[in-house]
């Protein structure tokens, strides 16, 4: 107990005194970061985590500054109208802050661009994606972490993460169903974007488990596809060739998102196109996996399809998903050091949550003999109540196989992963 009041009383000094410690830096960026300082207070909504860094290159006249992705997602409605005041053209020599609201998620997710003139003048565009210079973001804006010399303030530290890509070994299945399966897993992410890494990551933690879960299966029984990168773009052509030849199909994402919307291989989809192909399909039974931002609202957009099994988001509608977190320390409740309770996994947090669950219980003959029977006494197939159960495990609601919530985003009330069970 006296080593870890110890440590969390070192964290919260660097937390306090940090901020100060900035290195030797010009007058006129040591300038701009006090009136960013000063402003921060009213900038910052009430209980909530930030991190507010520095771009490292002094804006030149005519500089333009906008947000990434400046057309607006309005209930899935293509080529919306953007947000007025959207952007900026510098007209003085200017430094560009950018302030997280949400550290450590995908996006979308609330941040503000606050440009500083050398005269004091400042805007502030607030939005949901990261800012663009000229019309690209920054690669050093792209990073879930900044570096420690351009912070000039913060509530929460984040630990890097570190894990090891589970390669998991089913037990053999004999299946007593004689359905024909697909599970395709999507990586919706371009090189470009920001986490990538992370993405690539859980896609492959999630591709893991669904070859292990095919191979522990009688051959040709489970095919399973992996779509990546810009060929995510395609992800509604590979649910309709499946469908046409298999009973079930289980579609993973993970993605950048916003309500109602995903955002795969640089082109947006939209709840009602998946709600589209699903329902053409009645004879095909589906289950959808959602591990990107806002992702809780296609529960609602889903849940209503007959032939829709389970639908298993990250978050609620209105939160971000969070990549992968080992440790954490915030001034904001709850204020104690917390560390993942399985630190060792990669990828985003629920994903890798809702996998090793799934290993958990594959690997159990008493926990998997319960999800076949209640398979059997629910008339659905397994695989849905597999992840059904899964989802639960990951958040330690299972009892009495699993207590512990693996979610380190929803322990510490960042994230309320959803879910939608057609029997329940």
């Amino acid at each position: 107990m006296r080593k870890a009041l110890i440590t969390t009383f070192a964290v919260v000094l660097l937390l306090l005194i940090l901020p100060g410690c900035l290195p030797k830096l010009p007058k006129d960026l040591k300038a701009a970061i006090e009136i960013v300082k000063a402003i921060l207070p009213g900038e910052i909504p009430q209980g909530s985590e930030y991190i507010c860094s520095f771009y490292s290159k002094k804006l030149v006249l005519g500089t333009t500054i906008d947000l990434e992705n400046p057309s607006a997602i309005v209930d899935g409605a293509i080529g919306a109208t953007s947000a007025t005041n959207n952007k900026i053209v510098v007209t003085e020599p200017s430094y560009l802050f950018l302030l997280d609201l949400d550290p450590g998620s995908f996006f979308a997710h609330p941040v503000k661009a606050i440009v500083v003139g050398d005269s004091g003048q400042y805007r502030i565009i607030p939005g949901k994606w990261l800012p663009r210079v000229d019309e690209v973001v920054p690669d050093e804006l792209k990073l879930p972490f900044p570096k420690k010399e351009r912070l000039i303030d913060w509530n929460v530290v984040l630990k890097e993460p570190s894990g090891i890509l589970k390669n998991p070994v089913i037990d053999k299945i004999i299946p007593d169903w004689g359905e024909g399966e697909a599970i395709i897993v999507v990586q919706g992410l371009l090189s470009s974007e920001p986490l990538y890494e992370d993405s690539v990551q859980t896609y492959m933690q999630f591709l893991n488990l669904a070859k292990a879960y095919r191979d522990a299966m009688p051959e040709g029984t489970v095919e399973v596809q992996g779509v990546f990168g810009e060929d995510a773009a395609n992800t509604l052509t590979s649910i309709n060739s499946y469908a046409l030849k298999k009973e079930i199909v289980t579609v993973y994402i993970i993605a950048h998102g916003d309500t109602d919307a995903v955002k795969l291989g640089g082109v947006w989809h939209f709840a009602w196109q998946f709600s589209t192909v699903f329902t053409s399909y009645p004879l095909t039974e589906f289950n959808f996996l959602l591990g990107s931002c806002h992702s809780g609202s296609f529960v609602d957009d889903l849940n209503t399809i007959d032939n829709m099994r389970t639908v298993l988001t990250a978050c609620r509608e209105q939160e971000g998903a969070s990549s992968d977190m080992d440790q954490r320390y915030s001034l904001v409740s709850p204020y104690e050091l917390m560390n993942d309770f399985n630190s060792t996994d990669v990828g985003s947090e629920w994903t890798s949550s809702i996998v090793e669950g799934a290993i958990g219980i594959l690997n159990d003959s008493t926990q998997f003999t319960l999800v076949r029977a209640d398979s059997v006494i629910y008339n659905v197939p397994v695989i849905s109540m597999l992840f059904c159960k899964a989802h639960l495990a990951a958040l330690g609601n299972w009892t009495p196989y699993y207590t512990d919530n693996l979610d380190l985003s929803n322990r510490i009330g960042k994230s309320v992963p959803q879910k939608y069970c057609s029997w329940e």
